[in-house]
């Protein structure tokens, strides 16, 4: 649950310095479905087959989270309370992709050889935001 909270706090502050069009709700909406389909795509790995399968559907969101990383700049600044309420609005499906994301990690770990295979496409994740 600290992963969501922190994930869902990194998002809000970069949305706090933004300028733009869009609203930090769509944004955080459209990052937690990102999260939610790499929870998916690394759950689903279980063999090399799959593993290679993998590669360009995690790089396809990969840039999916790094244009949601580039509207978040875009955004117009929000209050405080904004901030909680969407914080709140997206904490419980951010925490369960988190988790889903952490536990494939986990597992995938006991498996280098698969690890090898998507560590490329994985690499400076958390610089996607």
């Amino acid at each position: 649950m600290r992963y969501a909270t922190f994930a869902v706090t990194l998002l809000l502050a970069s949305l706090l310095v933004g300028c733009g069009g869009d609203s930090a709700e769509a944004v955080s909406k459209d990052m937690v479905a990102n999260m939610k389909e790499m929870a998916s795509i690394l759950t689903g790995i279980t063999d090399e087959a799959s593993a290679k399968a993998a590669v360009p559907r995690i790089e396809a969101v990969r840039a999916k989270m790094q244009e949601c990383g580039r509207r978040a700049k875009e955004v117009p600044p929000i209050d405080a309370a904004t901030e909680q309420r969407i914080a709140k609005m997206f904490e419980k499906e951010m925490g369960e992709a988190m988790q889903s994301i952490f536990a494939a990690q986990q597992r995938l770990m006991a498996k280098p050889e698969l690890l090898a295979i998507i560590a490329p496409a994985m690499e400076n994740m958390e610089d996607d935001l």
